[in-house]
C-alpha cells in the first residue's frame, strides 16, 4: 500500500491534513443495530455483505474463527466480472498492508536466530546508506518512528526514474536521502517505504528474498499453502481475483503490477490468515516472547499517550475489548484482519473493491461481525459527543461561510481546505475538494465526523491571531490549524521565482515557471505540478505539498523547501546562471 489514508486498523476518516489518517488506541463505535438474536449468526453476517453479493459486483472473502476453529467462511460477489467467476473462501486476494506483520515476523525470526539485532543501525546492512544526520535502527523501521522520508513520495518527485520499480530501487532512493521528517524515535508516522526497506534487510541478512524466507519460515510451518509475497508480476496464481475501483463513471479494473514487497505484496486467503492469527495463541512460529513483543505498542519520546503500534500490528479497543490487527488498502484492494485475544475470536476480510462500504469500510464490516458473535461480552457502545449520533442542528449559510477557507498547521506546514457543498461543511486535505469528509455541527463552532471520535472546534479570530480550527480525537495531541488570508501575488512577484532548481536528495533538474496567478513545477517525464499561492513566499500543490521559498540578504530567491506528509523540509536549490 502506498497511501496513508487507506491504511488503518481503527481508522478515522481524515479531515485532510488536519488530522492523522489513523486513530490508534481509541474506543470506536461502529455498531449497527442488530436484528433479533433468534436469527442464525450466519444469516446476520450474510446480510452485512448483501449489497455486494451479486453477479455484477466485486465483493469480499470472509473468514471467522473461534479458538482456532473455523466457524464461518463465505465469498460474496465476483472475483472476476469479465469471466463471471464468483469469490469463494479459496480465492486468493492481495492483502496490502496486512503484509507488514509478516515482514516484521521475518525480521524478528532473524533476531531470534542471532543474525541481527533490532537496535542495529540500518547502515550496518545497507552500506550505501548516506549520512541522515541521526541514528536509524531496525526497531525504528518496525515501529514507524524512523523519521525517514516516504520513498514512494520521493519517487514521484524524482526526475530520473528506473524502468523497473522494485525493492532495490527503493533502497537506492532511501539511501540517497539525507534529511529526515523528524528525529528518529520522537514521533509516529506511518511509513510504507520503511517496511520495503525491512524486506531488503531480510534478503541481505538471510541470503533469501522475503518471499522465499517467509515461505520457508512462516507460511509452510503454519500450513499457509495459499500465501506468498508476490514479487514477480508475471507469476500465475491459481484462484487469484481481479481488483476493481468504482467512481462516477462506474467500475474499473485496477491492475496490480507492483514489484515492491514488505510494506505490501502479500497474496493470501482468509483461511490462511486465520491460521496465522492462531499462532499468537498457540505459538508454532517464533516463541511467546517474540509474539508478545509484536503486540506491545512502541512509545515515541514526548508522546504522553504513547502509540498503539507494535511490530506490524495495531493494538486498539472495540466496545471494551482489546483488539490486535491491521488493515490495508490500495487501488482495487481493501483488507482487514483483527483478533480479540481474550475471546479467542478472529475475523479475516479480503475485498477486491477498494472503496467498499465507503466511510470506515472494512473496519466497520469486521466490527459488525464481532457485534454478532461477541454480543454477550461487548460493552455498551460509548456515547460521547464524538461517537454518539449528533444532535440535529442547522446552521445558516452565513455561519457555514464563516468557516470556509484554507487552514495551515504551522508545526508541519500541511494545508487543508474547508468548504461548503450542498449546504454541508466539508473538509479535505490539500487544495482541492476531491477527497473530503462531512463535518456535522453540534454547535455553532463545534463539529464532529459521525462514527469517529474526531471533533473539530473553530476558534474565532482575535487581535493578533487568525481564526483557528482545533482537531482532537485523531491522535495523541490536538492539531491546531490557522486560517490563511487570501494571497494574490503580482506577475512581477511570480517571475521572481522562475528558474532551474536541483535537490541533493533527488536526481534531475526541476523548472519553475510563472503562469496565470501561480507557479508551475515541471518535472521531466511527469505532468506539471500547479502551485497555488497560499501566503507570501509560499505556494501549495500536488505531491510537493506546501512550497516555502528562501531568499538571500539582497532578496533574491535562493531555493525552496517542499513540505508534504511524506517528505517534510525537502530542499531544492536554485541553479545560478
Amino acid at each position: 500500500m502506498k497511501t496513508l489514508v487507506t491504511t488503518a486498523v481503527v481508522a478515522a476518516v481524515a479531515i485532510g491534513s488536519f488530522i492523522a489518517p489513523t486513530v490508534f488506541g481509541k474506543e470506536q463505535d461502529t455498531t449497527k443495530a442488530n436484528p433479533s438474536s433468534a436469527e442464525p449468526a450466519a444469516a446476520r453476517v450474510d446480510r452485512l455483505f448483501a449489497e455486494w453479493n451479486r453477479s455484477d459486483s466485486p465483493g469480499c472473502s470472509l473468514g471467522i474463527s473461534q479458538n482456532g476453529v473455523l466457524v464461518y467462511q463465505r465469498g460474496y460477489g465476483m472475483a472476476s466480472l469479465e469471466l463471471g467467476v464468483p469469490i469463494t473462501p479459496a480465492s486468493v486476494l492481495p492483502a496490502a498492508s496486512i503484509s507488514k506483520q509478516f515482514t516484521a515476523m521475518s525480521i524478528l525470526l532473524l533476531a531470534k536466530g542471532g543474525q541481527l539485532s533490532l537496535d542495529d543501525e540500518v547502515r550496518k546492512y545497507i552500506p550505501e546508506w548516506a549520512d541522515h544526520g541521526s541514528r536509524i535502527t531496525i526497531r525504528h523501521l518496525l515501529t514507524h518512528t524512523s523519521g525517514l522520508r516516504d520513498g514512494f513520495t520521493l519517487r514521484e518527485l524524482n526526475a530520473a526514474r528506473d524502468d523497473v520499480f522494485d525493492n532495490d530501487v527503493m533502497v537506492k532512493i532511501l539511501a540517497r536521502t539525507r534529511g529526515l521528517n523528524f528525529t528518529p524515535g520522537t514521533e509516529f508516522q506511518y511509513n510504507n517505504s520503511a517496511y520495503a526497506l525491512l524486506a531488503s534487510i531480510v534478503q541481505r541478512v538471510s541470503g533469501q528474498s522475503l518471499r522465499a524466507f517467509a515461505d520457508a519460515n512462516i507460511f509452510k510451518p503454519l500450513g499457509m499453502t495459499h500465501t506468498h509475497f508476490h514479487d514477480d508480476p508475471s507469476m500465475i496464481v491459481p484462484n487469484r481475483v481481479s481488483g476493481y475501483h468504482r467512481d462516477a463513471g462506474g467500475l474499473h479494473l485496477a491492475s496490480d503490477n507492483g514489484r515492491i514487497v514488505g510494506n505490501a505484496g502479500l497474496q493470501t486467503t482468509v483461511g490462511d490468515l486465520l491460521l496465522w492469527e492462531q499462532n499468537f495463541a498457540e505459538v508454532r512460529v517464533g516463541d511467546r516472547a517474540l509474539v508478545t513483543a509484536m503486540q506491545t505498542p512502541a512509545i515515541p519520546t514526548g508522546w504522553s499517550d504513547g502509540s498503539s503500534y507494535g511490530y506490524g500490528l495495531e493494538i486498539a479497543k472495540y466496545r471494551g475489548l482489546r483488539t490486535v490487527g491491521h488493515g490495508g488498502g490500495d487501488r482495487g484492494i481493501a483488507s482487514y484482519v483483527v483478533r480479540y485475544p481474550e475471546q479467542g475470536f478472529a475475523v479475516a476480510l479480503l475485498c477486491n473493491l477498494d472503496n467498499i462500504g465507503l466511510g470506515l469500510g472494512v473496519t466497520r464490516l469486521t466490527a459488525s461481525v464481532a457485534d454478532i458473535y461477541l454480543s454477550d461480552v461487548l460493552a455498551t457502545p460509548p456515547t460521547s459527543s464524538a461517537t454518539a449520533a449528533p444532535t440535529s442542528l442547522t446552521l445558516s449559510a452565513e455561519q457555514l461561510a464563516s468557516k470556509v477557507g484554507l487552514y495551515r498547521d504551522p508545526s508541519t506546514e500541511f494545508v487543508g481546505r474547508i468548504f461548503v457543498r450542498d449546504g454541508k461543511l466539508m473538509a479535505s486535505g490539500g487544495l482541492d475538494e476531491s477527497e473530503s469528509v462531512e463535518l456535522t455541527p453540534v454547535s455553532e463552532n463545534r463539529f464532529v465526523i459521525s462514527g469517529t471520535p474526531v471533533v473539530a472546534e473553530f476558534v474565532p479570530a482575535a487581535p493578533g491571531r487568525p481564526q483557528e480550527v482545533r482537531v482532537t480525537g485523531a491522535g495523541p495531541k490536538p492539531v491546531v490549524s490557522q486560517k490563511l488570508d487570501a494571497f494574490t501575488p503580482s506577475i512581477a512577484e511570480l517571475r521572481a521565482f522562475r528558474g532551474e532548481y536541483t535537490s541533493p536528495e533527488l536526481e534531475g533538474m526541476y523548472m519553475l515557471m510563472a503562469r496565470d496567478s501561480g507557479l508551475v513545477l515541471q518535472i521531466p517525464g511527469r505532468n506539471d505540478v500547479v502551485l497555488q499561492p497560499i501566503f507570501p513566499g509560499a505556494f501549495a500543490g500536488g505531491v510537493v505539498g506546501v512550497v516555502k521559498f528562501s531568499r538571500d540578504t539582497r532578496g533574491a530567491v535562493t531555493g525552496f523547501t517542499a513540505n508534504s506528509p511524506g517528505a517534510r523540509g525537502l530542499r531544492f536549490d536554485r541553479v545560478k546562471r
